[in-house]
């Protein structure tokens, strides 16, 4: 089965016509409208959930870094599936059993897998959680409601990265949102344990 077409960004000063190292580069593109989703997470909570849900669906969306087109392109192949129904090792090699797009139930050879779940949350797949804790989260289409600190509702219990998305803006899905989520739970967990 082929593998899926990845795409890549240019590198952003090649796009302008400059050359590598004449200009910083900003980890999430330079319009102000990104810097405003992605910088300003505090109050991107305070948005409506239609627009939140919407801005972090629609903002900054799957693209490979233009640094790894040579790394991938020709010698990595992506291939999208519904779920994976299975994992284990045979012979020293990981097997997946997963399910397609089209319903059918595969098992294609890999030296290496990385699964990523894409870019819809859904709290109650995450299995470790456990359906009873699950349902006692306040959520919003699927994606757990979080306050300050990046505290779910649930006492104890914070949300980085993609689940908190949402919540924080688009950049939580993304290495350059770390500076965002980091602190958060860090600050309010070293206010409670001191």
């Amino acid at each position: 089965m082929p593998g899926l077409i990845v795409k890549f960004g240019d590198h952003p000063l090649y796009r302008r016509g400059g050359s590598p190292g004449s200009a910083p580069r900003p980890p999430h593109g330079r319009a102000r409208s990104l810097h405003a989703v992605s910088c300003r997470a505090d109050p991107y909570r305070h948005l409506p959930p239609q627009a939140r849900h919407f801005l972090v669906r629609r903002v900054l969306g799957p693209l490979g870094a233009w640094w790894l087109r040579e790394r991938d392109e020709g010698l990595v192949v992506t291939r999208e599936v519904v779920r994976v129904v299975r994992s284990r090792v045979h012979e020293g090699q990981p097997v997946l059993t997963v399910e397609t797009l089209g319903g059918r139930v595969e098992e294609p050879a890999a030296d290496h897998v990385i699964a990523a779940t894409g870019h819809r949350v859904d709290i109650a797949a995450l299995d470790f959680l456990g359906h009873g804790l699950c349902a006692r989260l306040a959520t919003s289409r699927g994606a757990p409601k979080l306050g300050a600190g990046c505290a779910s509702s649930l006492p104890g219990l914070s949300f980085t990265g993609m689940l908190g998305g949402s919540s924080y803006g688009p950049a939580m899905r993304f290495v350059c949102g770390t500076g965002v989520a980091s602190p958060r739970p860090a600050g309010r967990l070293a206010a409670a344990y001191g």
